[in-house]
């Protein structure tokens, strides 16, 4: 029970000390027509917004998307381990703050979700294609 004990505290600590940047992940929920255009649009519930960490996972590989290319990055995006709803594969997160202002308006998907009962803060891994 120590361990746990040791881990609460960190993991309280963790988003003052690590944490600066902010992020919205939602999930698709559906879709509707826009009544301007009369195009179909993807609709979407926000699961988690607050703060993160992100951090690149090496250099961006090429890939077949659709008829084209795209050169897909991968980050690790970090959150408070008190993140209320689960954050699952294909959700959607967007930076909507950060000291790097490149990364502010960067959409990415969730790919993978690691789960560990030691870890001080939730992981994910996110894909931007450039």
């Amino acid at each position: 029970m120590a361990l746990q004990d040791a881990l609460a505290g960190a993991r309280e600590l963790v988003p003052e000390v690590v944490f600066e940047d902010q992020v919205l992940i939602e999930r698709k929920t559906g879709t509707t027509t826009d009544p301007d255009t009369l195009e179909i649009v993807d609709t979407y519930a926000t699961v988690y917004e607050g703060p993160c960490k992100i951090s690149p996972l090496g250099a961006g590989r090429d890939a077949a998307y659709g008829e084209g290319e795209v050169v897909l990055h991968r980050y690790r995006l970090k959150l408070p381990w008190a993140a209320a709803t689960p954050v699952l594969p294909e959700d959607r997160a967007t930076i909507t703050e950060s000291p790097d202002g490149w990364a502010v308006g960067r959409v990415m998907e969730v790919v993978d979700v690691d789960y560990k009962s030691s870890a001080v803060t939730r992981k994910l891994i996110v894909e931007d294609r450039a």
